[in-house]
């Protein structure tokens, strides 16, 4: 039994310990005043805690939650359409730029086209009108040896006509 006694001691403080202990509280006792002014503001802020906490359990307050995570879930899958549309329109708008600059490259090739036309197209008539000089100076050369050659012929014929005449005369 001695060593459940002295087991005891550890358990239990010394009557002595508990009497001290017990006398340095007891000396200051709380006012009563203080003390209920504790338990009203314990109350105070324990009824509006459990008044919110009920509130915020509420089905109302719960849907609406889901609603804000509904919407907000609809909200990032249009961010991502608008982010994909986006890209897409830059996309786009890179493809336009090359082709208006396809565009413009294709107008300047057509305007020196259209010019080298035009500057062979000149030259064209000209030679044509060289062409036509040539010819008109060759015809004229032409109805003048023509005209020569009649002549020569009339000439010769009247030669021999002449010839023919006296030698019948004879």
């Amino acid at each position: 039994m001695d060593t459940e006694e002295d087991m005891s001691e550890f358990l239990m403080p010394i009557d002595k310990e508990k009497d001290s202990s017990e006398s340095a509280l007891c000396g200051r006792k709380l006012p009563l005043w203080l003390g209920l002014l504790l338990l009203l503001v314990a109350v105070g802020l324990l009824v509006p805690m459990i008044y919110f906490a009920v509130i915020a359990n509420s089905k109302a307050c719960v849907d609406g939650l889901q609603a804000q995570k509904e919407c907000q879930e609809v909200n990032q899958h249009v961010q991502r359409q608008l982010n994909q549309a986006q890209e897409l329109l830059h996309k786009k708008e890179a493809e336009a730029a090359t082709c208006k600059q396809a565009v413009v490259t294709l107008r300047d090739s057509l305007k020196k086209e259209q010019a080298r036309v035009e500057e062979l197209q000149g030259e064209l008539a000209s030679l044509n009108q060289q062409l036509q000089d040539a010819l008109t100076k060759e015809r004229r050369k032409s109805e003048a040896s023509a005209e020569d050659n009649g002549s020569v012929w009339f000439f010769m014929l009247l030669m021999c006509t002449f010839i023919i005449c006296k030698c019948l005369k004879k």
